[in-house]
């Protein structure tokens, strides 16, 4: 009977390592589009409570507090997600959006592309921030 021996078990160990660091890369991934597409889904409506799972616990109630002031300057009137792009680590990821809102005191539509800033920290993605990337800045939210 033949038996593996130490040398070839420890070259089997990085290409073992790998096989379940790309499986987590999977998953982890897996999870971010849905995140991404559900954050978005719920900033259009101005809902907090849902929306407020994405952004890492530290800065909530200062979301929150954005987010109720830009609900009394503004509307949503469509968020697209253009993009999102991964890093290689599975760990952080940038997402491109185009929106188009209205100025409640103006009614002009605007057409803004952002681009946001995702982390995976424990078991979860995190929207951490956001920058106007082309058109005009969006009042209290993505920061130019």
């Amino acid at each position: 009977m033949n038996r593996p021996s130490v040398r070839s078990l420890l070259l089997l160990l990085p290409l073992l390592a790998a096989c379940a660091t790309s499986m987590k890369n999977k998953e982890t991934l897996g999870a971010l589009e849905p995140a991404v597409m559900q954050f978005y889904e719920q900033l259009r409506w101005f809902n907090g409570e849902v929306s407020k799972d994405y952004v890492p616990p530290a800065f909530r109630s200062a979301y929150l507090d954005s987010l109720d002031v830009a609900e009394r300057k503004f509307s949503f009137n469509s968020i697209s997600v253009v993009r999102i792009t991964p890093d290689k680590t599975a760990r952080k990821a940038v997402v491109r959006l185009r929106v188009n809102w209205t100025a409640k005191d103006d009614n002009i539509l605007q057409d803004t592309l952002v681009e946001t800033t995702w982390e995976y920290h424990g078991s979860a993605w995190y929207h951490t921030k956001g920058k106007v990337v082309d058109g005009p800045k969006i009042p209290v939210l993505f920061e130019k």
